[in-house]
Order: C-alpha cells, then structure tokens, then sequence
C-alpha cells in the first residue's frame, strides 16, 4: 500500500526561568573626586551558544560613573569590561534557537572600596523547532479524511547592524556633556513578500551640565527619533511570522558634541536580531481507512505554539516615595541617574495586560543647612494595566521598556516620578492535537458476497461514519443514494449496491 507523505513543521516558543548574573567594575577618578553621584550600567550579548543543557554566552558592560570632582565640577568615568558566562538549563540543547536579553535591574556604587556592581537580568526565549511526518494521501483503495493544519517553518535566523543617524537640539546653553544614552524600542513587525518592515523609535537620554551655581546642576533630556527599516527574507509572505529583538550596539555607540550650535550628532548602530517564519496549511489526515486490508494506525501526537500578530502599547507610570526622617531634607535637586526598570510580574486577565514591577534610580540633591551634595537610592514599585485582545491563556513574550523618565521633589521629602512605559506584547497560542503519521497494511478482507448491502443508520451518522462502516468509498454512497440528506436527520436505512468482481 503506497502513501503520499508530508511533513508538518512546529515551533515550540518557550521562556525559560530568569537568571541573574553579577557584574562589577572598579572606578578611579583622575585627580580625585569629592562625591560620587551615580553610576549607569549598559550591557550587550555579543554572542550565544546552546550546548547540552547550557548556553555559553559573551558580552560587554559599559559601566559609566557621574561624580564631583575637587572643585564640585562634575565629571564622567568610564570603563568596558567584557564577560563570558554560561546559562543552564535542562531545556537548552545543540538543536534549539535561543534569544538572550540582558536587562540591568539594580547598581549600587561603594564609595568605600570604588566599586560599581550590577544585577543584570537575563531573559533567555527557547525555540525548539521539530517536525512529524503526516500522511496526506494513497492509493486508490485507501479513503482518507484530511484536515488542514498550520505548519511553520524557519526560513531565516540572522541578525543585521544598521547606523540611525540622530541630532539632538539642547535649548538651552550647556558648559559640558556628562552622558549620551540611547535604547530601542520596537513598535511593530510587518511581514511582506520576501521581505518584512520594522518600525520603532530610538529613545535618548542626554545628561548635560547647567553652570552657574557653586555645584554644577545636571539637567535631563529625553529625545525619541522613529525608525522603519525594510530586511530581505525571501520566501516569506504575508502570513508569515517575524520575531525580532532590538539593542544598541553600546561598544560602537558615537556621539559628537558641537557647543557653537548646541547641538549633539549621534550614531547610533542599531543590531536587529530576527527569527523568520513562513506559515502555511498543510492537509493532514485526520482519519483514514482501506476498502481492501485492515489497516493498523499510528498517530502522534505534538504540541506547538501559535505565533500572533503581536501588540504595541503605551501607558504612564507614575509614583512617589518619601526618604527617610533621618535624611536631610531635599532642597535642590542636583540631577538623577538613568532608571533601571525591573519587571517582577506581567499576566493577561480578561482582555487587561497588567504589567508590575519597580523603577530604581539615584538622585543627588542639597541640604541648604549642611551645604554639601547628599546621594540617595530610590525604589518606587508601580502597576499598570491596558487593554489588549489577547486570551488568557496565550503564552506572553513581552518587550517591556522605560521612557521619558521625569524626577521631581516636593515638600522637601518626597520623590515623584513620571515616565511612559512602552511595550511590543509578543504572544503565542498553544496547541495540542495529533495526526497520522503512518499505516500499516493487515489481512484482505474477505469479497462480500452480496450485491445489497442495508446500512442501518442512526441519527447523526455523516457519510464518512457509513463509509467507513461498510467499506466502501464515501462518493459511491452519494452517487448511488443522491436524495440522501446526512448527516441522518433521523434513524433511517441506506442502501449500497456491491459491485461484483467476475
């Protein structure tokens, strides 16, 4: 018995648990320094490699250290270091895909020792990309029920660098530039034939001195520049998927200051990292039977995720905390560091996207009573919720990012912050079922040996229910019972007439 085959290609998208990895650097000021104010801390994978239950993995992180020198000027330091570690897991094999995400979620500077230690979150995603032989047909004695199933199949992984070209106009007049940053954002992922589009915004923070007063005054800026890029992946389509991660690549990050105008030119190379799928349908069977020999059926079964169209959302986070009484009061902010954002939970509930977590920062204020330059660590836990269409039970990939990071003080004690939280909401469905996968021929069934055959048919019962039952091809009962409605609206006969060989 011959059969024609296919194969249905699934992805099983998956994020693994979080792992934290510990990062320091040593910090040492020319001619010395009065005060520390704070340190940022940048961090790019360079490179991952999945083994037998681990992933061996490289990169860089630029730490940044903002401080007072002597003559309270402020003044920058910075260090790269590299770093090569390994992520376990029992899930990560040779065979898997994988996207390695490393958010900073906390730095705390010890003045004591000049040391800057990072926590860096890892978010590792899993790709395991399998496929199962189906039976899609046969020969003329086999009848078959075919279903159509979604098949994807990756058509391309790769990543590609392109340099975003960004002016920035500061309106007001600055003495110096105490740090350039900028991050991506993506908004949206369009795939096209043979090519996809993403479309997303460069965010940029730049931290400049204001002089004037006898300790320099560090001002914050947010700029945000909108980027659309088209990548060639040919064979995609229209219903194709693209999964794509976004970073800065830090390490070849550029920036020209030019006091006359007031401007600052930054290149800034942005590495898109992409995973490109092509969905199509595929008929599987779902059923099958032989008018000649008994068959033995092997099924299997598989489990795959669904990737969808994804979401882009913005909402505002707001929040306040009072520093301690044993504190100075705040009397003049001198400046803040870059917000760290740490995301401690993220879930769907009836159409609501509800994403928590905590914003950290250190801001640098006076005393007027003690005239000297006081530094605080703040930790402001926040909540929001948005309205997506997504189900309940959909598998979140979420690219969740701060922006627009707004400090004030009120009241002497209290710290207010204001920013937008900006978010590409990938999602999965997940799907169970199980197809045929092969047949194997038994024994020849014996001639039948009459020419009428009576089929005593129960209410509901469709035509592939009758065929199968009597061994016969489905379109014979059609042809030779043509008034016949199914499925039965009510229990009634059906007659068959046998052709006889000889």
């Amino acid at each position: 018995m011959l059969f024609e085959k296919n194969v249905l290609n699934f992805t099983n998208k998956s994020k693994i648990s979080e792992e934290q990895i510990l990062l320091d650097s040593s910090f040492t000021a020319e001619n010395g320094y009065n005060k520390i104010l704070w340190a940022d801390v940048s961090v790019q994978i360079d490179n991952a490699e999945p083994m037998t239950k681990e992933l061996s993995y490289s990169g860089k992180a630029i730490f940044e250290v903002q401080y007072l020198d002597t003559e309270n000027k402020a003044k920058k330091y910075v260090n790269t270091v590299p770093f090569l570690n390994k992520f376990i897991h029992e899930s990560i094999s040779p065979s898997v895909k994988v996207s390695l995400v490393p958010k900073v979620s906390n730095i705390e500077v010890d003045s004591i020792s000049e040391k800057i230690n990072a926590v860096v979150n890892l978010e590792a995603t899993i790709y395991n990309i399998g496929e199962i032989e189906v039976i899609t047909g046969g020969d003329d004695n086999l009848c078959i029920q075919t279903s159509e199933e979604f098949t994807e199949s990756l058509l391309k992984e790769d990543c590609t660098i392109f340099n975003e070209e960004i002016t920035v106009d500061i309106t007001e007049k600055m003495s110096n530039v105490l740090g350039v940053k900028s991050c991506v954002i993506v908004k949206d992922v369009i795939p096209n034939k043979d090519f996809f589009t993403v479309e997303g915004e460069v965010q940029t923070v730049v931290k400049y001195i204001n002089s004037g007063d006898e300790i320099d005054r560090v001002e914050t800026m947010n700029f945000s520049e909108n980027f659309r890029r088209e990548i060639e992946v040919v064979g995609l389509t229209n219903e194709g998927k693209v999964d794509v991660c976004a970073h800065i690549k830090y390490d070849a990050y550029k920036y020209d200051v030019n006091r006359e105008t007031n401007k600052i030119d930054i290149v800034a190379p942005i590495n898109i990292c992409f995973k490109a799928f092509d969905k199509m349908q595929v008929n599987v069977a779902n059923d099958l039977f032989s008018i000649t020999h008994a068959l033995s059926v092997v099924t299997n079964s598989y489990s795959k995720t669904e990737m969808q169209t994804p979401e882009y959302f913005e909402a505002k986070v707001e929040g306040s905390i009072s520093i301690e009484d044993t504190q100075p009061r705040i009397d003049k902010i001198i400046g803040f560091s870059n917000a760290n954002l740490n995301v401690t939970n993220f879930y769907v509930q009836d159409g609501v996207f509800v994403v928590e977590g905590i914003v950290s920062f250190d801001i640098a204020y006076l005393n007027d009573e003690m005239g000297n330059v006081i530094t605080t660590h703040i930790e402001i836990p926040f909540s929001i919720n948005t309205k997506l269409q997504i189900d309940n039970d959909a598998v979140l990939f979420p690219q969740i990012d701060l922006a627009d990071v707004e400090v004030t003080a009120r009241r002497g004690r209290e710290i207010y912050l204001d920013a937008k939280l900006k978010s590409l909401v990938n999602y999965a469905k997940k799907v169970n079922g199980a197809v045929i996968t092969n047949a194997e021929q038994g024994e020849m069934y014996d001639e039948k040996k009459y020419a009428i055959e009576i089929y005593f048919g129960k209410k509901g019962d469709d035509l592939w229910d009758i065929a199968r039952e009597l061994r016969i091809k489905p379109e014979t009962i059609s042809i030779q019972n043509p008034n016949l409605i199914l499925p039965l609206e009510q229990n009634e006969n059906v007659v068959v007439y046998n052709q006889r060989n000889g």
